[in-house]
């Protein structure tokens, strides 16, 4: 008698049976892709994660801090957000002083949605 596991396959949905109101898995997302391009689903996955270590490269201290990815309509931008002050303020609650403390200066990632994205969520 063995004491392995059987590992079963994944389950992944065609295209077809996919609903557009749920949400997709990371395997339907990738599978689909590998589907449409006829590409391996390994290959696939290894153009995604090339992409998040050129987007990661953009956006360190050495890059440029923007990038934008073509035929998505987004770009990514890294905004530095300048240190806050301490502060005091009335709380609505309970009507007593309360001091919010200072934040430090940081670095915050933006998403900005580009024409052609806009547009297509706008015509849906």
């Amino acid at each position: 008698m063995s004491t392995k596991k059987k590992i079963k396959p994944l389950n992944v949905a065609s295209k077809e049976s996919v609903k557009a109101s749920k949400r997709q898995s990371r395997a339907e997302i990738l599978q689909h892709i590998s589907e449409k391009t006829n590409l391996k689903r390994v290959e696939v996955e290894a153009v995604f994660t090339e992409m998040a270590n050129l987007i990661k490269s953009q956006l360190s201290r050495k890059g440029s801090g923007e990038i934008l990815l073509p035929k998505l309509g987004v770009k990514i931008r890294k905004v530095r957000r300048n240190r806050t002050k301490e502060r005091t303020m009335v709380s609505p609650l309970t009507g007593q002083e309360v001091v919010i403390p200072s934040k430090p200066a940081r670095d915050d990632i933006k998403l900005i949605a580009l024409k052609p994205l806009r547009e297509a969520l706008a015509g849906q």
